[in-house]
């Protein structure tokens, strides 16, 4: 079964896909009118927000899945270090004891220090769930993709987005960038199939 943060990350997922379809449709009302095109900062947006879901969706899974996966496995170091730097300290532990729902508390403190971090790198994300005993998780999602190329096309939306979100999308010269709706449309779809496989993964595993 998927996952709440899943379900969440597939109702931004079809909002951007509503974004380039709508550009699509403007082009298509505007393509005789040279003077005032269709805005392509319309897809611009849904890159954006594709990868703001992505962050979104890493942070959401991990904190869903903190207290079924700690009472089914028991920790190792790296996940005592990381309720360490969430936290976790002998204090907070004493203070668990008394708390009628000690797990909450552990979940909360777990998404309040993940909610300062971007989970947008490949790196960063193994990282994070080779905690849950789970290495290599973005090799493993596009193994199971069964496309070989799925994680080249999503870093090169990643890499996207941050042109746009720090440059406004302008190259060395001051001059915007074109970009291409139908490309970058797959590229959204690309990522779809990446969390869900990856969600298959973590869902399986806890």
């Amino acid at each position: 079964m998927a996952s709440k943060a899943h379900a969440k990350f597939i109702k931004t997922i079809r909002r951007c896909e509503s974004l380039v379809a709508s550009y699509k449709k403007l082009h298509e009302l505007h393509s005789n009118d040279t003077a005032t095109p269709a805005p392509k900062d319309i897809v611009r947006g849904a890159i954006v927000l594709s990868v703001s879901a992505l962050d979104a969706y890493v942070t959401d899974v991990f904190a869903e899945k903190f207290v079924a996966y700690i009472k089914r496995f028991e920790p190792d170091e790296n996940l005592i270090e990381l309720l360490n730097d969430a936290g976790l300290n002998t204090k907070v532990a004493l203070e668990l004891i008394e708390m009628d729902r000690p797990y909450r508390r552990i979940r909360t403190l777990i998404q309040q220090h993940y909610n300062k971090y971007t989970t947008q790198k490949f790196e960063v994300i193994d990282r994070l769930f080779a905690t849950y005993r789970l290495p290599k998780i973005c090799t493993s999602a596009q193994r199971k993709s069964k496309r070989k190329t799925l994680n080249n096309s999503i870093k090169k939306l990643i890499d996207r987005r941050h042109e746009i979100a720090h440059s406004g999308d302008y190259n060395s010269h001051g001059k915007i960038r074109d970009i291409d709706e139908v490309l970058f449309g797959k590229r959204i779809q690309h990522l779809e199939l990446f969390v869900t496989s990856m969600d298959e993964i973590i869902c399986n595993r806890i």
